[in-house]
């Protein structure tokens, strides 16, 4: 016969156990439900961009991320997703009932420093009444050349009415000569290249896409300390104006001299500065005879699938912001121009035949009005975006152009 107070001990003994249980299995709900928690609503240490054969790199579909803007210009925190498609913002129309719109090109387009709201794509949207569907197939770091992939892949896929194609002014001629996937032949023609990116370009995104797969409080945690360290960059002087001088003649060498095929510096925005002071420079003699002879492409394909083309020449923050760092000395520069840069775009995509708004000349009567981020930022802000959009739906229905004029 057993002694009924063992089972009495065995039974006092269990209690413990049982609540230690409670309690692991509460911790282990709680750290699920952070964990999706923070991927549907904070996806903070996300990223939304991974390596592209073709495109050297491309977004991610169905991707999200956080954008934090520097404390300097803000400090917003701004959720940027990507759709299943690529696009930031909404995708097509299911079924099709509107005229249908796409918007290509890089940052300018995917505008990842405000809400998908202020964007340009979104702005145009709503100056269009909502009576356009508009996709916005920006993406940042893209040069033209990969904007032209880009459009070759999308255009027969979602067969778009219409294509404004945001060109870049501050470092869109340059972002050519890195990525190597176009060049002019020696009869100059335009030359498709093979291109790769470096081993440590693509261990930058891969590192990232590590990091994403990371649980989200670990990922939370990691954000929390690089932001608690992350300082104020140092104000630049004019010597940065040589040093993207400097980087003209390297790149320079790099793609026509030597003919390199690997791509450097994919999501460095360098700004033109040959071309803007210093035009008789071989750099800038090349960029500006290549850039017309894309646009011809971009052009062709357009025309291919009776798609309306429009480009749209956005100045960077150096030349237009008040606000930028970056200022040049005329003692030192005196041959710069603020406006050379936005005139080669406009004039190189009138040249083949596109019609074509320059923004400088809209921006430059407002621009102490605050239209970019401002500090070492180069990019336009939500102002920016809207009056951007505001010009180029009058500007289009000034010349009855566009998604709402009946052909």
């Amino acid at each position: 016969m057993q002694d009924g107070s063992n089972d009495n001990r065995g039974a006092g003994g269990r209690k413990p156990v049982k609540a230690l249980g409670l309690i692991l299995g509460f911790l282990v709900l709680a750290a699920l439900c952070a964990e999706v928690g923070i991927r549907m609503f904070w996806p903070v240490g996300q990223t939304i961009l991974q390596p592209d054969g073709e495109r050297l790199f491309t977004t991610i579909p169905n991707s999200a991320h956080i954008q934090f803007m520097s404390e300097r210009v803000g400090g917003e925190r701004v959720i940027v997703r990507v759709e299943g498609n690529g696009f930031r913002g909404p995708g097509p129309d299911e079924p099709r009932t509107r005229p249908r719109w796409m918007v290509f090109g890089d940052s300018f387009v995917m505008g990842e420093n405000v809400s998908y709201e202020s964007t340009f794509g979104a702005r145009l949207a709503e100056r269009w009444g909502g009576e356009v569907e508009v996709l916005s197939s920006g993406v940042t770091g893209y040069g033209p050349d990969q904007t032209l992939l880009r459009m070759e892949e999308q255009i027969p896929m979602f067969q778009p009415d219409g294509v404004v194609l945001v060109l870049c002014s501050y470092n869109d001629l340059g972002d050519m000569m890195r990525n190597h996937l176009v060049a002019l032949d020696g009869d100059g023609e335009l030359e498709r290249r093979t291109a790769t990116a470096s081993p440590d370009e693509v261990a930058w995104f891969e590192s990232h896409m590590e990091v994403a797969s990371q649980p989200g409080l670990m990922r939370l945690w990691k954000t929390h300390q690089r932001l608690k360290n992350l300082g104020l960059p140092p104000k630049p002087d004019a010597t940065l104006i040589a040093d993207y001088l400097r980087a003209a003649r390297e790149d320079y060498r790099a793609h026509v001299e030597l003919g390199e095929t690997v791509a450097h510096g994919l999501l460095r925005d360098i700004y033109d500065a040959d071309v803007a002071i210093y035009p008789d420079w071989p750099s800038s003699q090349y960029k500006v005879r290549l850039l017309p002879i894309v646009l011809e492409a971009f052009r062709d394909l357009c025309e291919a699938h009776e798609v309306e083309l429009v480009c749209v020449v956005v100045p960077g923050g150096v030349d237009m912001d008040p606000n930028s760092w970056l200022n040049f000395d005329p003692k030192r520069y005196p041959t710069h121009r603020r406006d050379r840069l936005s005139q080669v775009f406009a004039e190189a995509s009138e040249s083949v035949g596109i019609t074509t708004l320059n923004l400088f000349p809209h921006f430059e009567p407002v621009r102490e009005r605050g239209l970019y981020v401002g500090a070492l930022d180069i990019h336009w802000n939500a102002a920016g975006m809207d009056l951007g959009a505001e010009v180029c739906v009058q500007f289009l229905a000034e010349r009855k152009l566009g998604p709402l004029v009946e052909k």
